[in-house]
């Protein structure tokens, strides 16, 4: 998975850029039940994507 570099120097691969990408485009819609569904699967995904890349993001201190 290709690595993108992100101002201030942090790593983000093309899947947490991609599924950043769709969280942001599913906050322009109206909110109900369908979107903050939508969202909560996007938010798995993205802790998901987090873990397999090492950032260690999804973990706790």
């Amino acid at each position: 998975m290709p690595t993108v570099f992100r101002p201030g120097g942090r790593a983000m691969t093309s899947a947490l850029d991609e599924i950043n990408d769709r969280i942001r485009i599913l906050m322009d819609e109206p909110a109900d039940k369908r979107r903050a569904e939508e969202y909560t699967r996007l938010l798995v995904l993205w802790a998901e994507a987090a873990m397999a890349d090492g950032s260690g993001w999804g973990t706790a201190a």
